[in-house]
């Protein structure tokens, strides 16, 4: 009699999450569609946690530093993930300040190589390695003090674009518009100063096997939540040259894993620059298949050893030029622009919002409630 065969075991992906942003909620989904295992370690309430897909979900303190001492607990009492995901910014950040602990070396290898780390964690390093790699940006210096900046908005002009070393969702950027706001910044640290550019923003969602694109689609952001906020509707469009830089940007950091591009198309020349890297899975990361670059049948890439297939990379159809609104960000602007014709669409076409996540759904419709709630109250 022949014995049973076992099946494989499922991958196993641990996502680690800090912040609480709710874009990283749809990578859940998009790993068990391809089979894995998912387990997620961050507090109480984080998105990715929230998910119906999640096998285990391991609470953390919020406060980073007994976050860290969690979680190397508790990678040094579980078998080692497939792949470990680090789901956002300030993690990345607290990672990096504590590189020289070999745990710490062990999960951020699990996204780049060690040699790339700085790349990863500060703007100012990461845009001098594109400009010396020849990667299109906006003209730009780094300023140590006043007087740098000064003579940079000198050759520059105003309005200045001011940004910190380190910083997401548009915090450590400012737009300045006169000396006098240039004069009341704060330089205690380095900071990029770079030149204004007007135009429309536009972003892409890629994925890398270790530096190697694999798949990407790319889209203007036609609509944002608040000026420098995520995304809220896009529109789906290929941009000439993006593929090859985004190819070169794999090169210089070895990068594995889901990430996100934000650009700039100028109005002046027609020409987009780069503007930054997000290195973690953005809030569009699913939405690839409306445009005909699907990333979620690539996730396996990330754990299996196989090299790219030869029908890869896999990049979006030039034809697919829809706009798609997104839940719960668009919804969200609806409500705080006070957008009525706006709001009462999404209340009357609930097809558009994310019924299969449940609690996800209903912690956003909490959310839009009072929102809802506050803006009566601020009409009464």
């Amino acid at each position: 009699m022949l014995s049973a065969v076992p099946a494989p075991a499922a991958p196993r992906i641990l996502i680690l999450s800090h912040a609480c942003w709710e874009g990283l909620s749809r990578l859940p989904a998009m790993l068990h569609a391809v089979g894995a295992s998912v387990e997620v370690f961050g507090p109480a309430g984080n998105y990715p946690s929230l998910s119906r897909y999640v096998s285990a979900s391991h609470c953390a303190p919020a406060a980073m530093d007994a976050y860290l001492q969690a979680l190397q607990e508790f990678l040094a009492k579980t078998a080692s993930p497939d792949w470990i995901v680090i789901g956002d910014d300030t993690l990345w950040y607290a990672l990096a300040a504590n590189r020289t602990q070999s745990w710490v070396q062990d999960v951020i290898q699990h996204a780049v190589p060690l040699t790339s780390l700085d790349m990863v964690v500060s703007k100012i390093h990461f845009s001098e390695k594109c400009i010396a790699a020849g990667i299109r940006m906006p003209a730009f210096r780094v300023c140590h003090n006043l007087a740098e900046a000064q003579d940079a908005a000198a050759v520059l002009g105003f309005p200045l674009v001011l940004k910190e070393a380190q910083g997401y969702a548009g915090l450590s950027v400012q737009i300045l518009h006169t000396p006098e706001s240039l004069a009341a910044a704060d330089f205690s640290e380095p900071r990029i100063v770079q030149a204004f550019i007007r135009g429309k923003t536009l972003s892409a969602c890629a994925l890398y096997q270790h530096g190697v694109l694999a798949g990407m689609f790319s889209y203007y952001r036609s609509r944002t939540w608040g000026s420098l906020g995520p995304s809220a509707a896009i529109r789906f469009k290929v941009f000439d040259g993006l593929f090859e830089m985004a190819q070169k940007l794999g090169q210089l950091s070895g990068f594995h894993g889901l990430c996100g591009l934000d650009l700039i198309e100028s109005e002046e020349d027609g020409q987009w620059y780069l503007l930054e890297q997000n290195f973690r899975p953005t809030l569009t990361m699913d939405a690839g298949h409306l445009a005909g670059a699907d990333l979620t049948g690539l996730l396996p890439l990330l754990w299996s050893e196989s090299s790219l297939p030869a029908n890869l990379p896999r990049l979006q159809n030039p034809a697919s030029g829809q706009l798609e609104a997104l839940f719960p960000q668009d919804f969200f602007r609806a409500i705080d622009e006070r957008r009525a014709l706006q709001i009462a669409g999404w209340l009357l076409r609930p097809w558009r919002w994310r019924w299969q996540e449940p609690a996800i759904m209903a912690l956003n419709l909490r959310i839009a409630l009072r929102k809802l709630m506050h803006r009566q109250h601020g009409a009464a």
